[in-house]
Order: structure tokens, then sequence, then C-alpha cells
């Protein structure tokens, strides 16, 4: 990974993927299993965003310096300062500080970094250390794991896959509100067609308090009963990170197979589906949705079947319908597009296809429903996303609704 160091990286593209960066930067460079990342964005953190240990150093606080201006260009002593009085609230105390910033190398300021640790280890306060972005990036070629995860190296390779953003969700709900929301989602479809071989992350807040609890756990010497709580935690980590990877996959092929981004992202750009049907997948894959509010089912039939024959087994799913869940008010709905569909259309008939759907069912159920579905059958039945696009199952607008 030492030709990371031969090309001029930009930082990433948001703080919260910048301090990943760093998390996953120290934490094995430090070899330190338990560092993590302290509290999210809004509460009081006393300067600290990451604690640590280095060596039997403990704790050690990390700052990603994040200003309102991103990626910032230069950092200033008055904000060091700023900085490491609010690192001093931190409790317990602090035995290092490091200030990490995507500001390029200031010789200044670095000599008055050491004129302050000089009176601050007189005094017996932590000592305080800025790294730069070219310090930082540095660090991450001496680590392929952490490089390949968050830069992509070389002009035509497809081996590294750089991070694009990081989604958090809480109690399986999306954490950004609407706005934002639907900013992030056009950035990353966008980021997509740059970096085509990128990915982006989902995180269940639940994921980080679980681990923090493992490790916890991890003292010598384990009694055999805390192995087996361990154990048991283990294995609903392990079906986290699964789901949190299913996810990954799914973003990738959304926002990078035209038949799927062009129905998501491009076919009803001023209704905003793509953040509806986005949030929906996420949301119903990490929440165990109660259903029975909704009573009723309209049944979704592929266009083609015929075309899969011979591919797949005849009681494979990809060969049956889709029941997607309604409620009352939403079914009273379709009925009343279906009544007033052929004075509004000029006297044609409805052919019942998912275009003809309203809108608002369409996005919120039956397309994050259809998303879900084809990826089931890619797991389940080992039918290529390639091969479902030839057979005419990803014209999402052609498949038929009954009721």
């Amino acid at each position: 990974m030492a030709e990371l160091v031969h090309f001029e990286y930009a930082p990433p593209r948001s703080w919260e993927q910048f301090e990943e960066l760093c998390a996953d930067l120290f934490e094995i460079m430090w070899s330190d299993p338990n560092l993590v990342r302290h509290g999210r964005a809004g509460q009081v953190q006393d300067g600290v965003d990451i604690i640590a240990a280095r060596g039997e150093d403990y704790p050690v606080g990390l700052q990603c310096k994040k200003k309102s201006k991103w990626p910032e260009k230069e950092i200033k002593l008055s904000e060091i300062t700023s900085e490491i009085e609010k690192a001093e609230k931190f409790i317990p105390p602090l035995k290092e500080f490091y200030i990490l910033t995507t500001a390029s190398a200031d010789a200044k300021l670095q000599k008055d970094i050491r004129k302050l640790n000089v009176s601050r280890k007189q005094n017996g306060n932590f000592l305080v250390q800025v790294l730069f972005w070219g310090d930082i990036v540095r660090k991450i070629a001496l680590y392929p794991m952490v490089a390949k995860k968050h830069f992509s190296v070389g002009a035509n390779s497809n081996e590294f896959s750089p991070l694009l953003s990081t989604w958090y969700t809480s109690d399986g709900k999306v954490e950004l509100a609407d706005e934002e929301w639907s900013i992030a989602v056009r950035e990353l479809y966008e980021d997509y067609h740059d970096w085509p071989t990128g990915h982006v992350i989902v995180r269940q807040r639940e994921t980080d308090e679980l681990i923090k609890k493992i490790n916890e756990m991890a003292v010598e010497p384990i009694q055999k009963d805390i192995r087996i709580k361990r154990l048991k935690l283990r294995k609903k980590l392990r079906r986290m990170k699964e789901r949190e990877r299913y996810l990954q996959e799914v973003l990738h092929n959304v926002c990078t197979n035209g038949k799927l981004n062009f129905y998501i992202f491009d076919l009803n750009e001023d209704e905003d589906d793509a953040p509806v049907i986005l949030r929906t997948i996420i949301e119903n894959r990490f929440s165990l949705a109660d259903i029975s509010s909704r009573p009723n089912k309209i049944k979704i039939f592929p266009p083609t079947t015929e075309l899969l024959i011979g591919r797949c087994s005849q009681f494979s799913m990809a060969l049956s319908y889709l029941p997607v869940n309604i409620s009352d008010s939403e079914y009273m709905d379709i009925l009343k597009t279906e009544s007033s569909f052929s004075q509004q259309y000029y006297g044609n008939e409805i052919c019942q296809v998912v275009s003809e759907l309203p809108s608002f069912i369409r996005r919120k159920y039956v397309i994050p429903s259809l998303i879900s579905w084809l990826h089931r059958i890619i797991h389940e039945e080992k039918i290529t996303l390639k091969e479902l696009e030839t057979a005419g199952y990803l014209d999402i607008d052609s498949w038929k609704y009954q009721y």
C-alpha cells in the first residue's frame, strides 16, 4: 500500500466519514479493539470524538477537527487551545490528546504546539499532538485494511472500494431528518457515478453499543457463564452485521444498475421518490414492522416469468407473485385511481401495472418490497442481477398488480 503516499488524496466527503476513517486507523494502529466513538452529533463531548488506549495509556482522546466549512484548509492556534480547554473537562482525565485535521501541515503551528507542550509537561498536564491530513494519509498507507476501505488506489483498479457515505439508524429508524436525508441520498447517487466501485455503510447505533458490551466482557480470566453470555451477544452481533452488509449490497445495486436507478432516481425526480424508497428499504430491514395495521394485500406479478423458466425450478419464488400489505385507506386510494383512470386518460382502460398505482403506494410499499424481493432471489436462488435484468424483472413499472 506504499503507493498511497504518491497520490494526492482529497479528504473524505463529510466529517462523519473523516471520524470513521480516524477511528479505523487508530484502532488498528494502536491494537485497541476497545476504541469507541464518543457520543454523537449534538451531544456534549468535552472536545473528544474518539476514546482509545495507546498501550497502557488510557484514556487517550482524539478530536476529529470539524468546522462549518468542510474540509478545512487551515487550523489556527486559537482553535487548538479552545479544543484543549474542552478536553481538560473530560472525565476521567486524559493521558494524551490528539487533534486530527484535514488541513495541510503548518510549520509555525507545529512549533507553537511544541512550545505549548513544554509548559504543559511542566505543569503535569496531558500532551497535545496535531496530525495534519498528510500525516494521516502517510499512516493509513501502512495499514492496507484501512486503505482498502476508505480509498481507491489505481485509476483502473476495482480492487479498492472507497467509502462514500455512512448512514446511522437508531431503533430501526434512519437518523437523518427529511431534508438532510434527501440531500444525502442524491449525493450518494452522484458519488456512485464518480466512484462506481465505492460503497456506503448503514450502521445501527445498537451495533456499536453491542460491540462495546462484548469488549467489556473480554477480561481475563473469563468465567464459563460470562463466555456463554458473550457467545450469545456475538451471535446477535453477527446477525446485525449481516443485515448491514446486505443493505450495503442493495444500495450499491440500486445506485449502479441502470434499470434500477432509472426507476428510483430519475423517472419521477420531481416527486423525490428515492429518499422515500431507500428509507423504507433500510428501516424495513432493521425493524420488525407490524403489518397487522395494513390488513389488505395486493399481489405483484413479474412481467415476463417465462424468460426465467429453465433457469430456476417450477417452485421458485421468482416465478410466483409478491404480496404487499397496505392499509384500508390505501386500498381505497387504489380503487379511486382505477375508477377515474379512464376519464383522466382520455378513455384509455387501466392495465393494472405498477406505474398506474398511486405514487405514495408505489414508492412507500411496492418498490421497496420489490427491491428486497429481488435481492432475496439473488441470495437464496443464486440468480444474478444481470439474469433478472435480462428476464425483464427490473422493469419495475411493468409489473402487474391484483388485489
